[in-house]
């Protein structure tokens, strides 16, 4: 039996693969199939966080980051909390042929504080070298409408970063958006993927 043949038979019978995805990570031939996959897979950790924000409302951006590196690893997938790449970096997954993808999450509390997240993942922590691209702004907010939030953000960042592009607009559907830039340290295009968690809770009954 191969490898191959293996994963795809647990996906196949395992609900908690991620619709196909964690097999499609661990066997991608390229970054882009690679990132595409990964992407995937964190979207059932942030449903999770959503679907129990109730148990949440107190935790911070570490304790919520973990939760999903946790996950992260239960798939096999090389991914820490706090390790140190440029900076402590909230989500840190390395994989095959030098990937590497990182994730910057921030509770909300004001625009500057998400601004901050993004100057820190894209001056301190990315290369944008080869297989080493992308990552990820995740935004944990707790306000009501967190799709204001999103577009506020979003008209903030064409606002005061220079140079930088909104190239996809899931916000109405999906609640993210990416945007792409020149990085600083290799000066290639580096690519990121901005993600509002809703976790608003405040039920009348």
């Amino acid at each position: 039996m191969t490898a191959e043949t293996s994963l795809s038979q647990i996906d196949a019978l395992s609900g908690i693969m991620c619709d196909g995805a964690v097999s499609a990570y661990h066997l991608a031939k390229d970054h882009p199939t690679r990132v595409d996959a990964l992407e995937r897979i964190v979207e059932f950790s942030y449903n999770s966080l959503v679907r129990n924000r109730h148990l949440n409302q107190e935790q911070g951006e570490d304790e919520l980051s973990v939760q999903i590196v946790e996950q992260l690893r239960v798939l096999a997938i090389q991914a820490t909390h706090d390790t140190q790449t440029g900076g402590h970096c909230d989500v840190h997954v390395e994989g095959k042929d030098h990937f590497l993808w990182i994730g910057e999450a921030k509770v909300h509390g004001g625009y500057q504080w998400l601004e901050d997240g993004f100057q820190q993942l894209s001056t301190r922590y990315a290369t944008g070298g080869y297989g080493q691209d992308h990552g990820e702004i995740i935004i944990y907010c707790r306000n009501r409408v967190g799709l204001d939030v999103l577009n506020t953000w979003k008209e903030r960042l064409k606002a005061v970063q220079h140079g930088i592009e909104i190239y996809e607009d899931k916000t109405d559907t999906r609640l993210w958006f990416r945007s792409r830039h020149q990085c600083e340290n290799s000066g290639l295009p580096f690519h990121i993927r901005h993600r509002l968690i809703p976790l608003y809770f405040a039920p009348k009954k």
